[in-house]
């Protein structure tokens, strides 16, 4: 499946994250968080294919609010990443690590001139925590609500349904499924009943090695999380 990641390059896309939360039986908040990426295609070194991703537009609907504008700085954090990825698209490696670590202290510098508290103290902790752990932060940046949609571990065959146990514990069932020039993947899942989450299901679409659309719908307690990519450009 190399042809679909060699042809990631110098594409641009559209990932939204939709989160829903229904406070009471008659009350219900939204909040939409958007990036706008583009992702290069800078060779391959034996079996890795080296990225790097530029999220070039952030648009959170709640930056008007004081948490909205704190968790929009930290999430420039993530706005350069250059790493490696294996054929079926899993991300192995995060090559700028230390870039990271060093634009963390000037950003977590800069928000402790303005936010203080046991709480701010203890998300800060954590997010250095986070990259001190490549691991961890290989996880976390393959998760959906970052760059999953795009690199999702789920390129090793377009032939054959596959299954994989997710990061949360229950498991994924991939179908491949052609609908004339399209191949689709769709996603839907298993053994729920063993973790917190009460629905989850996807889709993502390839036009030759193009790929498309994709989105993961997930219900957890009274959340009802829904991320997309969509190609812009």
């Amino acid at each position: 499946m190399s042809n679909i990641l060699q042809n990631l390059h110098q594409k641009i896309y559209r990932l939204e994250t939709i989160v829903t939360e229904q406070k009471n039986e008659f009350y219900s908040t939204e909040k939409k968080y958007v990036r706008q990426v583009e992702i290069y295609y800078l060779g391959k070194m034996k079996e890795e294919h080296q990225f790097q991703i530029l999220v070039v537009d952030f648009d959170f609907s709640d930056d008007d609010e004081a948490m909205g504008q704190f968790f929009k700085k930290v999430s420039y954090l993530f706005d350069e990443i250059e790493c490696r990825v294996d054929e079926e698209g899993n991300i192995t490696a995060v090559d700028n690590l230390f870039f990271l670590q060093m634009r963390w202290v000037k950003i977590q510098t800069e928000l402790s001139q303005t936010h203080k508290g046991e709480a701010v103290d203890s998300y800060f902790s954590r997010v250095s925590r986070l990259l001190e752990n490549e691991n961890e932060l290989i996880e976390f940046l393959g998760s959906y609500h970052m760059f999953g949609l795009l690199f999702n571990g789920l390129l090793q065959s377009f032939d054959t349904k596959r299954k994989r146990i997710s990061p949360q514990g229950y498991t994924e069932i991939m179908t491949p499924v052609m609908d004339g020039e399209k191949m689709m993947l769709t996603i839907s899942s298993e053994n729920l009943e063993q973790t917190e989450i009460s629905y989850f299901r996807g889709l993502f679409v390839f036009k030759g090695d193009l790929y498309e659309e994709g989105f993961t719908e997930v219900k957890k307690d009274n959340t009802h999380l829904k991320h997309s990519l969509v190609w812009i450009g």
